[in-house]
């Protein structure tokens, strides 16, 4: 998958979240665990790292405020879904 955007321009994450190898991986039992978690934030802060090594002081705020505002759509949807 070459893009983020499905045939109508909508994000596709969802798609991209469920045909994930270690959302699969952690979702296959049913459980969340902390060492699941724990896993996954090392996953994360590896290829953060990686990615930081390539990218110009430009592209790591672009990267910054494309992570911020993730954290932020996630956050507020589950915050609207626990209403």
């Amino acid at each position: 998958m070459n893009t983020f955007f499905d045939e109508s321009g909508a994000l596709n994450i969802d798609e991209i979240i469920l045909k994930h190898p270690s959302f699969n991986k952690i979702m296959e039992d049913g459980v969340v665990t902390n060492e699941e978690l724990e896993e996954l934030q090392g996953q994360v802060v590896n290829l953060l790292k990686k990615l930081e090594e390539s990218l110009n002081p430009h592209q790591i705020d672009q990267v910054r405020e494309l992570l911020a505002e993730v954290s932020v759509l996630v956050a507020v949807n589950s915050y609207k879904q626990g209403l």
